[in-house]
């Protein structure tokens, strides 16, 4: 079984060294091309995607009325652009479509970063030297001149892949300036800052490279720390602060052993998964052994659709009257001819599982888990295991996983672009979903404006405080 299960692709890709293709952004496909790749994603979809039963799409009759507007395209920008749209009705995380770096380039980003609050948004850093024109914590209002809930539900939220409500919105905020991708447009933005004053802010897009070489700050005046594979940092108390920011790369488990010394004469131990976005599930659960003595660890329970033509030609017969449960339960010929005609027949796969055969010390202090809404695929599957282990208790704080994993099926499409489709439906071992819904903590804890203005991680916080104050609370269930 193929355990690879990739999360935000196209973070990976905006974050690789490939070259920026020269731009032409009249270019554009031919109609025979634009109705190819229209149709090659529809039936890619119709015969192998997981989750039509979440989606409230007559996939059919959709593809119909896309045709004449794929066809009315008249860039190669404009065609990918429709394409998201027809996407974005399958509300998936792992289903998506991505444009050709010909048209798109890096010119994706204002010098802000924003969060969302309770579905409004906020500044949470600012390049140096714009901490004055827009204070942290500032509310965006509108841009454009279109009140912000406005502007996303016309040029932000149809384009949007999401599985859950959060990471739609977090999805927004990341591809908020979407509309275009020149470096020649200005954003009029307005704001309402922390004191209550209005106030008004115009930025071009800047490229990846710009914001590469700049310095971001937080409330505090401090700048995060670079983003790599992984971190240790000591915290009071002799807690150890481990930061596992992707499963995208074995040499995570080398660098989390490389820590093993310090970690086994930590109090306490804070995985912190929270800016994760998935990888290999395996090598979570191969971080995990360390942490409990079960024997097996178990992780979600999986099942994809299967098509055999035969069937659905039978199925074409069977389903010219209502289905029959009854006869289904004694009948499997008709059971499986009439779900194939419809699309709706599944092959169970094996139920993820790894033996623990670690033959280390585990580490044995109290350990907590911080998860949230970029915590995504494989991340997510370390989740499930935990929220599993029979024996083991390791509480999870913070706030509900992205909602998104699976495996997706990758294709490309004319122009350069591509597309991906996800086929497998992971569930608990008891079948209950946690794809579009996330894996929610045990301890609910959320950034506030307060604490962006302040700089403070209350999530941190948090989990330092449970590992101080109530250790026994954590280990044996």
């Amino acid at each position: 079984m193929n355990r690879l299960s990739i999360a935000l692709f196209i973070l990976l890709v905006i974050g690789s060294s490939r070259p920026l293709v020269a731009q032409n952004r009249n270019a554009n496909l031919t109609d025979a091309d634009k109705i190819a790749g229209l149709s090659l994603f529809w039936s890619e979809a119709r015969y192998n995607f997981a989750y039509f039963d979440k989606t409230k799409v007559n996939w059919d009759s959709a593809y119909r009325a896309f045709i004449p507007q794929v066809l009315s395209t008249r860039t190669t920008y404009d065609y990918y652009r429709t394409l998201e749209r027809f996407c974005a009705l399958l509300n998936d995380g792992h289903t998506n479509v991505y444009a050709p770096w010909s048209v798109l380039g890096y010119s994706t980003y204002v010098p802000l970063q924003l969060l969302a609050i309770d579905q409004k948004i906020y500044v949470s850093q600012v390049l140096k030297g714009l901490s004055d024109s827009v204070p942290i914590g500032s509310e965006l209002l509108t841009v454009n001149d279109q009140p912000i809930r406005q502007y996303l539900d016309q040029k932000v939220f149809p384009y949007v892949s999401a599985s859950t409500e959060h990471h739609k919105w977090n999805n927004a905020l990341f591809r908020l300036w979407s509309a275009t991708s020149d470096t020649t447009t200005v954003y009029p933005m307005t704001f309402r800052t922390p004191d209550g004053k209005t106030i008004r802010f115009d930025s071009r897009l800047f490229s990846q490279r710009e914001r590469n070489q700049s310095q971001w700050l937080r409330g505090n005046g401090t700048s995060p720390a670079k983003s790599q594979l992984s971190r240790l940092t000591m915290q009071p108390g002799n807690i150890a602060h481990v930061e596992l920011n992707s499963f995208g790369d074995k040499k995570v488990i080398d660098q989390f052993k490389d820590m093993l010394p310090q970690l086994r004469s930590a109090k306490g131990i804070i995985l912190d998964i929270r800016q994760n976005g998935g990888g290999n599930s395996d090598i979570g659960a191969e971080i995990l052994k360390y942490f409990t003595a079960e024997k097996r660890l178990v992780g979600s329970a999986w099942r994809t659709r299967e098509h055999r033509a035969a069937y659905k030609a039978w199925g074409t017969w069977q389903a010219k009257s209502p289905y029959d449960s009854t006869k289904a339960k004694t009948d499997p010929w008709y059971r499986r001819s009439y779900q194939t005609f419809t699309g709706d027949f599944w092959y169970a796969g094996d139920t993820m599982t790894y033996d623990n055969d670690l033959n280390e010390p585990r580490l044995s202090m109290p350990v907590v888990v911080l998860a949230g809404n970029q915590t995504a695929s494989a991340a997510e599957d370390l989740l499930v295991i935990i929220r599993q282990l029979k024996t083991t208790r390791i509480p999870i704080l913070g706030e509900p996983s992205m909602g998104t994993t699976g495996q997706p099926l990758p294709f490309d499409l004319p122009g350069g672009g591509s597309a991906r489709i996800c086929t497998k439906r992971d569930t608990y071992v008891n079948g209950t979903d946690f794809v579009g819904v996330g894996v929610k903590p045990d301890i609910l804890v959320k950034p506030t404006v307060q604490s962006l203005i302040s700089g403070r991680d209350v999530v941190l916080e948090r989990a330092l405080a449970v590992l101080t104050s109530s250790p026994s609370a954590i280990g044996k269930k």
